[in-house]
Parts: structure tokens; C-alpha cells; sequence
């Protein structure tokens, strides 16, 4: 590695380390640290589903089944910890939580990576479901249909954390980003990351060489569930419950969605991926309860226009300005975006509209939209969003073209 490179490589490191542990310092309220809370646990999941794509090229709808049979372990763990008096601090069963799910995948594991593509994410999804649909049989362990509950204050203190404040809390999901953040960083360059981005390539060619793509792909697989793992734990930690719907599909799936969006196998891209899906699940579904279909429609247009995730066009888009060091073409870049948001306002509000109307959620037929009451049933209304749409979306395909060559050739001669 370079020396200019391995610089910007400990200026990013240590500026996510910054990103991370500074919240803690600061006065920020418990509903606050709550969402921060989130945003922590949903980095580390979505940086299990990463690794594995980004690494081995394994797309795992089964991701759930790791962090939510971790989630439940580290309940039992809690409650066995208080009944019993042990003197074990609460703030290592994330670690416990994680061990657990590794284990997990110690004996699936080996199920799932005989191959890889379609096969490996059909089996994760067979094993998944079939946890799901197994958890209200086996009450003893799943608590039926009430799951399992706890109390993370009743562990002793430890290093004066008695885990009563949710600031508290994020101090220890932080601690874990941290840890997973430096299992990544070690993990770069070494010879399990050659291998498996090796066999993602040409797993035929690394069997030749004398190395097993299956076992590759298992110590992969191991890893990635020891993250979601401590995802799962870290949700027990936060909520006190864990419930069936912890090992279910739509868990699974949108994980791997933001992940495949963001483009989540580097710690700036899961953070990316985090703050799109709590963004989307705590955010967008308080403000619309058309959220789902905002989030399909954003994801389709990821795929469409940047298949390789936001993180690399948004790397792309950096390192062009950067040669090019244009006032202009920033002034460009400012228009574009006030024209995808004018579209976007635009188009939302006639969803709102159509989705209002077709759920019949009015009230006398006036509706919230965007700070401003509106009557649905007006065709000024209707018309005038449509118009906001339909010409913001114009300009800014106009504000493209003219870009798009400039960049290009920038980029090329870069």
C-alpha cells in the first residue's frame, strides 16, 4: 500500500472513529441517543450483509436468522445473569450474543456454502423461514407469541455502567462499532479477503490453486454472523424484548435492500445504508404511511441508475470534481439537485394524493402536504403537482446532459 494511500486510509479510519464515539460527549436527548442506538445496530447488520456481498458475492436472505436467534440468546443470558447473582456485566453479552450467532453458523453454515450465486441465497432463505415458521413451536426457547423480555438494569454495575440511560446504551453499541469497524480493517489484505474475493471471481480457479471455496466462503459466513450477532444483542440491550418477528423475512430483506443500495461492505457505506433504513423505518414511516412504496421506488431507481451503490458513485462524483476544480460545474451540480427536489416534492405529493384518496384516510377531504392543507378532491391541486413534476423533472434532465460530458471526459482524462 502506497503511503499516500495508507494515510487517507487512517484519516477516514480515525474520522469514523470521531464520528462514532463523539455523540456521546455530547448533550443530546434520550430519544436522541435511542436513534443513534439504531443507527449503530442497523451499521453493524447491514455490514454483515456487505461483507459477504462485497467480499464472496453472496447475496444471504437469511441474515436474520443470526441476529435474531443472537437477540434471543442474549435475553436468556441477561435473565439467567440477574437470577443467578453472577457477577457478569451486561455490557459483554453483545460479545456473548456474537459468539452465539458465529456458532450458529458453524453448523448452518456449512449447508449454505457448497456453492455460491443463486443457491447460496436460496438455502438462507430456506433456513430462515424455516427458523421463523419453527420459533412459536419451540416456546421454551422463543416465549411463544409473546417472545422473550428482560431488563437490562437488573446485571451489576460495571465500570460505573448501569445501562438505566439510553446514552448509556449507545456508548456500548459504540464500543462495538468500533470493534467491528477494526475487525474490518484487519480483515483488509489478508489472506481470507484474497481468497474470497478470489472465489467471488473464479471460485474454479481457487480450487485448482489447492483452496476450498466452500470453507472460504464458511470462514466468511462466520465473520458476517458474528456482526449480526451483535447487531441482535445490541437490539435486546436497547428494547428489553425480542420477539418472533426478530427472525423474520422482511428483516432480512431489507437489510440486504439498503445494503445493496449503499453499498455497505466499507464502514462509510454501511454507515450510509444505517442512515437510509432507520431514516426510512423511523423517519419517512412517521411522515407518510405510504413509506414502503417510497422506499421500493428509491431502491429500483439505485438499481436502475447506480447499480454499483451510492457510495461509489458518490467517490466517483468526488474524485472528478476534484480534478476538474470547476466553480461552474459545482453551480451545475447545485441545480440538479434543486431540480430532483422539486421533482421529488412533485411526485410525493401526488402519491400522497392517489394513496389518500384510494385508503380513504381524509377528513372532510383536506390533507397535510408538506406543511399545507389541501383539499384532495381539487384538480388545482392535482394539476399543480403534476406540473412541479413534470417540469422539474424536464429541467433536470436538460441540467444532465449538459453535465454529463464534462464529467466524463474529466473523468477519463483523470
Amino acid at each position: 500500500m502506497s503511503a499516500g494511500r495508507s494515510g487517507r486510509t487512517l484519516t477516514s479510519t480515525a474520522l469514523f472513529a470521531a464520528a462514532v464515539a463523539l455523540p456521546v460527549a455530547l448533550p443530546l436527548s434520550s430519544a436522541a441517543f435511542n436513534l443513534l442506538s439504531q443507527l449503530a445496530i442497523a451499521w453493524l447488520l447491514l455490514l454483515s450483509v456487505g461483507l459477504l456481498v462485497t467480499r464472496a458475492g453472496l447475496l444471504s436472505f437469511g441474515q436474520a436468522l443470526y441476529a435474531g436467534l443472537s437477540a434471543y440468546a442474549a435475553a436468556h443470558a441477561m435473565n439467567a445473569i440477574a437470577a443467578a447473582g453472577w457477577p457478569l456485566p451486561f455490557a459483554l453479552v453483545p460479545l456473548y450474543g456474537g459468539l452465539f450467532a458465529a456458532g450458529v453458523a458453524l453448523v448452518a453454515g456449512p449447508i449454505s456454502v457448497r456453492h455460491g450465486g443463486l443457491s447460496f441465497a436460496m438455502i438462507t432463505l430456506g433456513l430462515g423461514l424455516l427458523v421463523a415458521i419453527a420459533a412459536p413451536m419451540l416456546q421454551g426457547f422463543f416465549g411463544g407469541e409473546g417472545g422473550v423480555s428482560t431488563d437490562r438494569t437488573a446485571g451489576p454495575v460495571w465500570l460505573g455502567l448501569n445501562l438505566l440511560s439510553q446514552r448509556q446504551v449507545y456508548g456500548v453499541s459504540a464500543a462495538y462499532v468500533l470493534l467491528a469497524a477494526g475487525l474490518l480493517r484487519w480483515l483488509d489484505g489478508t489472506r481470507l479477503d484474497l481468497l474470497a474475493r478470489a472465489v467471488r471471481d473464479n471460485p474454479l480457479r481457487v480450487a485448482v490453486s489447492g483452496s476450498a471455496p466452500r470453507r472460504v466462503r464458511l470462514h466468511l459466513v462466520l465473520v458476517s454472523a458474528f456482526l449480526a450477532g451483535l447487531a441482535g444483542a445490541l437490539q435486546t440491550l436497547r428494547v428489553e424484548q425480542v420477539s418472533a418477528g426478530a427472525l423474520g423475512l422482511p428483516q432480512s430483506s431489507m437489510a440486504l435492500l439498503f445494503s445493496l443500495a449503499a453499498g455497505s461492505g466499507t464502514a462509510w457505506g454501511a454507515l450510509l445504508g444505517a442512515g437510509l433504513m432507520v431514516g426510512s423505518e423511523v423517519l419517512l414511516a412517521s411522515l407518510s404511511q405510504a413509506w414502503m412504496l417510497y422506499v421500493g421506488l428509491g431502491f429500483l431507481a439505485i438499481v436502475i441508475w447506480a447499480p454499483q451503490g451510492l457510495v461509489e458513485v458518490l467517490h466517483e462524483l468526488a474524485r472528478r470534481l476534484r480534478a476538474r476544480r470547476d466553480p461552474d460545474l459545482l453551480w451545475g451540480l447545485a441545480a440538479l439537485l434543486v431540480c430532483g427536489g422539486l421533482s421529488l416534492i412533485g411526485a410525493s405529493s401526488l402519491i400522497e394524493l392517489l394513496y389518500a384518496v384510494r385508503q380513504q384516510l381524509l377528513a372532510h377531504g383536506v390533507l397535510r402536504l408538506w406543511g399545507v392543507s389541501v383539499r384532495a378532491d381539487s384538480a388545482e391541486v392535482w394539476a399543480g403537482a403534476a406540473w412541479l413534476a413534470v417540469v422539474s423533472t424536464g429541467l433536470g434532465v436538460l441540467v444532465r446532459r449538459v453535465l454529463a460530458p464534462r464529467l466524463r471526459v474529466e473523468g477519463e482524462a483523470a
